[in-house]
């Protein structure tokens, strides 16, 4: 794949150097870049002798040099010319096949390369030898400098001069193409940047032909064209008569320079042309390596011949066409490449990292945040999940590592909590050592930091909870109470898990009461290169005694945002946990726009975890119960859509206000849904019907993976 920074490639540095005429390319510091092979021929210099070294070492600098030409063109960014200057090459800077004799005359033109922004970023000098002129015009008395020369050899000058000066910017113009092509990204900027190319030779329009995915072509036309024109031959079939998409199925180059030419092509060209407003067309293949990816098209508004010479530049145009379109598609495939890796990773890492349980009277909210941007995976992780008894478990850890393999070994530690823990009532403490022997008996040869806490069910009549806990070698708790105070959760933690199964550990207890906010998180929250740990911790502390984010989903993202997990080279899972000052449904109320999250597998029975979201956001609201049966059912619907079409993950979203309910659910499937024609016994497509009938507004996003369907309905 190209690299997206290449300036000017071989095919336009070979068309550069065999055009028959003295050019150079210099940079802004009047560095030669390139020269033509004329020029060298002129100059009797060798490529490798000249590229890279000041054009002074070529032509001297004084009154009437290159230099000083190019020196002008850079001060005023316009073409410039000296008409007549002398210039001898000395005998020790010509090769064995200079030409004779060493007396020289030169008429030099110099014009700008600009960019998007108007400055230089090259100079192409032309060097024309008028030396037999005005050798022949003193042999025959005529002498002096140009004052002296006579009408004609200075009528001869200025013609030349004039031609010299539109081949300089012809051959500019290709140069800047080059140059700007290279950092095109899209087709569009493509036609663009070749378009503007083109205007030198008069061209009125440019458009290329791309295969499109559908098997037809794609035609991108230049802003030269009306809209309308562009729209209706926007998408076209492969066997378009069209002469630039024969041009792309045949590779074969196409002109047809006047009306008469075009119409006796094919019938649809009377057509094109009065749409259009163009009489010529010339019509170049994009070749890459023998393949043709395309065709370039050039048109002109009036009938329009093209010379042998401006084929030769269109020709160079097509090349460099060619090659951004080539690199485009490059990229384009690699970025469908890195698209679908990270689908696969993130779909991974929802895997492994599941969403906490809807538990009443408590906001859980987690978060996790990679290490390496790219892997979205690694050795952190959270877990929250219920126990058979009516508790609720809250894990945090941390495996060596933050990679895949760091990954694959949380996965099982992970799975082993969650199946030591789950069915039993078993103290934090003695679950954390049953873990380490468990770790040890089936050989999984990591080590682990962990705080694991089991919150005990509500108990009628009493206000706080019951939070024990035990930690292995990991970060303290952090526990935030209803007046802004912050409680580091100690004492230390126990040894890390892998290292001694046979290690006793402690146990802690504490009585959590409406309005706590309890933080269980990773060293990548904490940690920086240059600050301590415990400074860390502290820092967390001070952010936690800010004013109370009211839901945990708030702190969770208060904190990352805030700490981390910028500067840090590790991953950061993070755990929140807040008591709800009130559970009764009726007075129970969410703060307005604050969004509810859940992450459901692929399986049927997520649609129940949907719709107890959906139904508990409403209530919490104060919404009318109509709303919310309403919320609830077609959240259903496109639950249940998600998981048997998106076949991925589904993630929902549920905003409530006391004014409306919004839903947003999206999964991994880029194919949008189609609302379909009303069919009573139609056993799919219901969905979409629905939201067209009872939501008051809804509609498909696009996603940067997959699509986001959602809804909105108002209270009243």
């Amino acid at each position: 794949m190209r690299s997206s920074g290449q300036v000017p490639d071989a095919v336009r540095a070979a068309v550069f150097r065999a055009l028959p005429a003295g050019y150079v390319v210099l940079g802004p510091e009047q560095i030669v870049l390139d020269a033509t092979d004329e020029f060298l021929r002129l100059v009797g210099r060798h490529r490798a002798d000249l590229v890279g070294r000041p054009q002074s070492e070529v032509f001297p600098p004084g009154p009437g040099s290159l230099p000083e030409l190019c020196e002008r063109v850079l001060a005023h960014r316009l073409p410039d010319a000296v008409p007549l200057v002398r210039h001898d090459l000395p005998h020790d800077l010509r090769h064995e096949d200079a030409p004779e004799p060493a007396e020289r005359w030169w008429s030099l033109t110099a014009t700008p390369v600009l960019d998007a922004d108007g400055r230089v970023q090259a100079v192409v000098g032309g060097a024309q030898d008028v030396t037999a002129s005005v050798l022949e015009h003193r042999r025959t008395g005529l002498t002096g400098h140009h004052a002296a020369l006579d009408t004609s050899l200075r009528t001869a000058l200025d013609t030349s001069l004039r031609s010299r000066v539109q081949d300089s910017r012809e051959v500019s113009a290709l140069a800047d193409v080059g140059l700007r092509l290279s950092a095109a990204r899209t087709l569009d900027d493509v036609v663009r940047v070749v378009s503007q190319g083109l205007t030198t030779l008069g061209a009125d329009g440019s458009g290329i032909a791309v295969p499109a995915e559908d098997g037809g072509w794609r035609l991108v036309g230049s802003n030269a064209f009306d809209d309308d024109y562009r729209a209706r031959w926007e998408h076209v079939p492969h066997d378009s008569p069209l002469p630039v998409c024969h041009s792309a199925r045949t590779g074969e180059r196409l002109l047809l320079p006047d009306a008469a030419t075009a119409d006796a092509y094919h019938p649809v060209m009377p057509a094109v042309r009065e749409q259009s407003g163009r009489n010529a067309w010339a019509l170049f293949p994009l070749v890459v390596g023998g393949g043709v990816l395309g065709a370039l098209a050039v048109a002109w508004t009036q009938d329009h011949t093209c010379s042998a010479d401006e084929l030769e530049l269109l020709e160079g145009f097509a090349a460099q066409c060619a090659q951004a379109v080539e690199r485009i598609g490059s990229e384009r495939v690699a970025e469908d490449e890195v698209r679908a890796v990270r689908r696969m990773a993130e779909t991974l890492q929802r895997s492994l990292l599941t969403q906490p349980p809807l538990r009443e009277g408590l906001q859980l909210a987690t978060r996790y945040q990679p290490a390496a941007r790219g892997a979205q995976v690694g050795g952190d992780w959270f877990d929250a999940f219920p126990t058979r008894s009516g508790g609720t478990v809250l894990v945090v850890g941390d495996v060596s590592g933050h990679d895949q393999t760091a990954a694959a070994a949380m996965s099982q530690v992970r799975n082993l909590v969650r199946g030591i823990s789950y069915d039993g009532d078993d103290r934090p403490a003695n679950l954390l050592a049953r873990l380490d022997q468990a770790m040890a008996g089936l050989g999984l040869e990591t080590l682990t930091t962990a705080v694991l806490a089991v919150l005990d069910a509500p108990v009628n009549g009493v206000a706080g909870r019951r939070l024990r806990w035990a930690n292995a070698g990991h970060l303290p708790p952090l526990l935030r109470h209803p007046d802004g105070r912050v409680e580091r959760l100690g004492p230390s933690g126990d040894l890390l898990l892998g290292l001694d199964p046979t290690t006793v550990r402690r146990e802690h207890t504490v009585t959590l009461v409406p309005g706590d906010v309890l933080v269980l998180y990773t060293d990548g929250l904490v940690e920086r290169r240059d600050g301590d740990l415990d400074d860390g911790i502290a820092t967390v502390a001070d952010a936690l005694a800010a004013p109370d984010g009211v839901t945990a989903g708030a702190w969770a993202d208060f904190l990352l945002g805030t700490l981390g997990p910028a500067g840090t080279a590790d991953d950061t899972a993070l755990l929140v946990v807040r008591i709800e000052t009130d559970t009764s449904p009726d007075t129970l109320r969410s703060p307005a726009g604050d969004p509810q999250e859940i992450v459901l597998p692929a399986d049927p029975r997520s649609v129940r975890d949907a719709r107890r979201l959906a139904r508990r956001c409403c209530h919490r609201s104060g919404l009318p119960d109509s709303v919310a049966e309403t919320a609830e059912l077609l959240t259903s619907e496109l639950v249940t859509n998600a998981i048997v079409h998106g076949r991925s993950d589904t993630r929902v979203r549920i905003t409530a206000t006391p004014d409306l309910v919004h839903v947003e659910v999206s999964d991994d499937n880029d194919r949008r849904p189609l609302l379909q024609a009303p069919d009573d016994d139609a056993l799919s497509g219901r969905g979409l019907s629905m939201l067209e009938t009872s939501a008051s507004r809804w509609g498909v996003d696009d996603a940067d993976i997959g699509k986001v369907v959602w809804f909105t309905l108002d209270a009243v």
